[in-house]
């Protein structure tokens, strides 16, 4: 998965849609503003929910962007960044552009084959790796063939991602993969935490005094919350407070002998936000520096 320049992409668009390989795809299932007409809706292919009951209006469209209707891609960019602004956890119903050779009908069945998974444990699950939000995460949990199976019959995928910048995702290699999963138990367990880091980092963008949303990387958020469970935690705001002590710390903060004494304590009415409250300043200090306190 590249970054590419506005600039770049807008000049592929353009190729790619009078070539007649350009589709864009588009959950309006929380956007009103993008539902489409009954007129537009017989010309995209609609993907149906392999879970839940939704009327055609709800579901996922692909529409292809010939050059006979060709939209102003700059414009697309624009308003999505607007829409979006720079939070993680609105409805963002521009999942991407897809560029394949396969008509619509075809790209929007493979891709609603791949929405159902099952979990280890044999129950039907969805895999929404068409939010742009998941899908970031996919190319560091999933194998390379893995990726390419997913996607099949879909060339590049480019998207906006969680810092609003252009990301193309090329998911083959030397060979296409197609058909369905079969994801490991701790390939899930990743995908389930995927909501918790975005939820951790949109926690600590707005902190104040914070950097930016750079400094927490998605790996280390990550890193983070396996710590946070390994240490006992199960609780969703006790663990987004680790996760934050670790962003506004150090990332191994937890190995410190202060909080390893901390997480020593943890059990019955003493829980792991009213223990680190009972830290003194000069605590904190010596966790971020590493060192024994004085």
């Amino acid at each position: 998965m590249s970054s590419m320049s506005d600039a770049a992409w807008i000049a592929e668009a353009g190729e790619t849609a009078r070539a007649g390989r350009l589709y864009r795809l588009v959950d309006p299932s929380d956007a009103p503003d993008w539902v489409l007409d009954s007129e537009k809706r017989r010309q995209a292919a609609l993907i149906r929910h392999p879970l839940l009951a939704q009327t055609p209006a709800q579901r996922l469209y692909l529409e292809r962007i010939g050059n006979e209707k060709r939209l102003d891609m700059a414009t697309q960019l624009e308003r999505q960044r607007a829409e979006r602004g720079a939070g993680l956890l609105g409805a963002v119903p521009l999942c991407g552009w897809l560029i394949s050779r396969h008509a619509s009908t075809s790209l929007a069945a493979y891709l609603g084959r791949q929405l159902k998974q099952m979990t280890p444990e044999g129950k039907p699950a969805l895999l929404r790796f068409y939010d742009p939000r998941v899908l970031e995460h996919l190319p560091r949990i999933l194998e390379p063939w893995q990726l390419s199976a997913l996607l099949g019959p879909i060339d590049r995928w480019v998207y906006l991602d969680t810092e609003l910048q252009l990301r193309c995702l090329e998911p083959h290699g030397e060979m296409r993969r197609l058909g369905g999963l079969k994801l490991s138990a701790e390939q899930w367990h990743a995908i389930q935490r995927i909501g918790q880091i975005n939820r951790c980092r949109e926690l600590y963008r707005t902190l104040p005094g914070t950097a930016g949303l750079h400094k927490a990387s998605a790996k280390t958020v990550d890193a983070l919350l396996v710590a946070a469970r390994n240490a006992g935690l199960r609780d969703s705001s006790e663990m987004a407070t680790f996760v934050l002590h670790g962003l506004t710390t150090r990332d191994d903060f937890y190995r410190h002998p202060i909080m390893q004494a901390l997480l020593g304590r943890l059990g019955g009415r003493l829980n792991y936000i009213g223990l680190s409250n009972q830290l003194s300043d000069a605590d904190w200090e010596a966790i971020s520096d590493m060192r024994e306190t004085t």
